[in-house]
């Protein structure tokens, strides 16, 4: 019997699973005291969301609760899975992303202007707080001027502490508690017609949203949809860091945006998530006993992709740590060599339907600096790949030139 490999899994972060498979499609293991076959590359993908397994019970409940929290849909399965996933579809529209990213770029050109006269700011603080302001106004939620940035620390927190044991993820679980209490309350507010947020709105969907039975989702899971919404948006800051240090280090790709080629900067932000981790691996549980890839998994056991591995295949992506957007104007992208956030279908599947909003936001962050005229003095930008999620340390300091801040 193959020993529990989960204290490796913390130890060494998003490598863990590539090192383990190193090169194969599955392999067997055992992780959180269950047999499991951690898989990737495109085939391990396409496995990975096969219906016989499922969601429910895949992910430990200290990650599941702070990061996603009850009810969520990250954690349903086969008809309830598409009803709650359909809310966020519906949502996403491409005229509601749209929108939101016109209210990003509205916010990174106040953020910009609000920098004059500080000789440096921080990056991802910064990204924080411009994108909970874009995602609360665009999604309906009244928050006061001068508390909006107490609700962006929150929101941010909850990411940053979800999978690191200690100080950070007591304050991560607290943050969450917080959360929850605050968006319930906004849900309550709403069905009681004391806010009235426009229809089609976050809030509005959230609160109005239904289970299959027809009947309103309770206030706290009606909460928990709004916050999916809310908290993934603003985890996008860490993302935006890495932009800051590629546009950086890249001058040849920050020029062409700066000079308006949409093509680089889509490729920009398509190379963003794949070369930068956010999340090692996902989970899912085997429904009865199964061959997954030549791997026997018992009815129970885990199915783990390696997502870090699988967006740096030197299979499909040549090179893998080197930074690249090129790799997107070639050719077509198998979607199952890229998945930064999940695989599979969007409609269908658990593919998250949040993509278009994350390479909105990473592109009008991109855009917004890419125009600013900045550099990047001496700092810790060391990216340590054991603490999930990762960051350049020092948050990306920038030296912003006093006549641009203007």
């Amino acid at each position: 019997m193959s020993k529990d490999r989960t204290l490796e899994l913390i130890r060494q972060g998003y490598p863990w699973a590539a090192r383990l498979r190193r090169g194969a499609v599955a392999v067997p293991t055992r992780l959180l005291g269950r047999r499991a076959a951690v898989v990737g590359g495109p085939e391990g993908v396409r496995r990975f969301y096969d219906p016989r397994l499922r969601r429910k019970g895949a992910f430990p409940p200290p990650i599941k609760l702070v990061l996603f929290g009850p009810g969520t849909v990250h954690g349903l399965d086969d008809a309830e899975h598409h009803h709650r996933k359909a809310l966020y579809v519906d949502l996403l529209t491409p005229e509601a992303v749209a929108a939101l990213g016109d209210r990003a770029a509205q916010e990174w050109s106040s953020a910009i202007r609000r920098w004059a006269g500080r000789d440096r700011v921080v990056l991802f603080d910064e990204a924080v707080q411009v994108l909970a302001a874009s995602v609360l106004g665009w999604g309906g939620v009244p928050v006061p001027q001068d508390e909006l940035p107490h609700r962006a620390r929150q929101l941010a927190a909850v990411v940053d502490g979800f999978a690191t044991p200690g100080p950070v993820y007591v304050r991560a679980a607290l943050a969450r508690r917080r959360l929850d209490r605050w968006a319930a309350e906004l849900v309550r507010q709403v069905r009681t017609g004391r806010l009235r947020p426009a229809p089609g709105t976050a809030l509005h969907v959230a609160a109005t949203a239904t289970g299959l039975d027809g009947r309103l989702l309770a206030e706290r899971t009606a909460g928990v949809a709004l916050l999916n919404v809310l908290r993934p948006t603003v985890a996008v800051a860490w993302f935006v860091a890495f932009a800051g240090v590629a546009l950086q280090e890249h001058p040849e790709w920050r020029a062409r945006i700066a000079g308006g080629d949409a093509a680089a900067l889509d490729a920009f932000s398509q190379e963003v998530r794949r070369r930068y981790p956010f999340v090692p691996v996902l989970a899912a549980k085997a429904r009865a006993e199964q061959d997954v890839l030549g791997v026997r998994v018992p009815r129970g056991g885990l199915v783990v992709l390696d997502v870090h591995g699988t967006d740096h295949d030197p299979a499909h992506w040549p090179d893998p740590d080197r930074f690249d957007p090129e790799r997107f104007l070639t050719g077509d992208v198998d979607p199952d060599t890229l998945v930064p956030q999940g695989g599979g279908g969007v409609c269908t599947g658990h593919r998250c339907p949040g993509e278009s909003v994350v390479l909105t936001m990473i592109a009008e962050a991109a855009r917004a600096l890419a125009g600013l005229e900045h550099t990047l003095p001496p700092q810790d930008l060391e990216v340590d790949l054991t603490r999930m999620p990762t960051r350049p340390r020092s948050g990306v300091v920038l030296a912003v030139t006093p006549a641009e801040a203007f």
